[in-house]
């Protein structure tokens, strides 16, 4: 990536209702989901990394263990997604020409296409959202003038809500593994098992 920042926002505040443990911390490969985002983040050039924490807050930052990583913790998690990107954007203290927005129940995300919805968000001043197999994907891109239209969000409405407000485009991509996500056991057994992550060291 080029000289120009881009924040990456790692949304990690839920508590797992769904999943019925702590899903921040499920294994994957030899670290926990919410710290392969982390480092992926990192790796795909993203600057400021940034962690919203919520349910189990002291417990998933415990287990952090990149130092660079700005947590920041949103005690009106249950109030939905909306409050955790606001809390996310409101840390981001440098100047940033846009931010991504990443799911800790993505750790299959490679670097690579992380990277280059990053990058062609800064081409595009655009917002930029992956496109794969006719369903929109995550992560997605939001150049910095799109900030303040966050504020408008509520409940558990994401940036998704404010796309048709922003200039936007979308980033075709082949591998439809990267619009998958852990919301069941189900779910998580499935992607252990596409990218051969022994299941006998991940128990559920």
């Amino acid at each position: 990536m080029n000289s120009k920042k881009v924040a990456g926002i790692v949304l990690a505040a839920g508590s797992s209702t769904r999943f019925g443990k702590v899903k921040q911390l499920l294994p994957w490969h030899d670290k926990n989901l919410v710290n392969t985002v982390i480092e992926k983040a990192h790796l795909a050039g993203l600057s400021p990394v940034i962690l919203v924490l919520g349910a189990n807050a002291q417990l998933i930052q415990d287990s952090v263990l990149d130092q660079e990583t700005r947590i920041v913790i949103n005690p009106d998690w249950e109030i939905g997604q909306s409050s955790s990107v606001k809390k996310g954007l409101a840390s981001i203290q440098e100047k940033v020409e846009g931010a991504l927005f990443l799911l800790c129940d993505q750790p299959h995300l490679s670097v690579h296409f992380i990277a280059s919805v990053a990058e062609f968000g800064l081409r595009t001043n655009k917002v930029t959202v992956p496109y794969v197999n006719d369903r929109r994907a995550n992560p997605v891109y939001f150049p910095a003038e799109c900030f303040p239209l966050f504020q408008k969000l509520k409940g558990n409405e994401g940036g998704r809500k404010i796309i048709g407000e922003c200039p936007h485009t979308l980033l075709p991509w082949l591998d439809e593994w990267m619009a998958r996500d852990i919301d069941t056991e189900a779910d998580y057994i499935e992607l252990c098992d596409h990218y051969s992550i022994p299941l006998a060291a991940n128990k559920v």
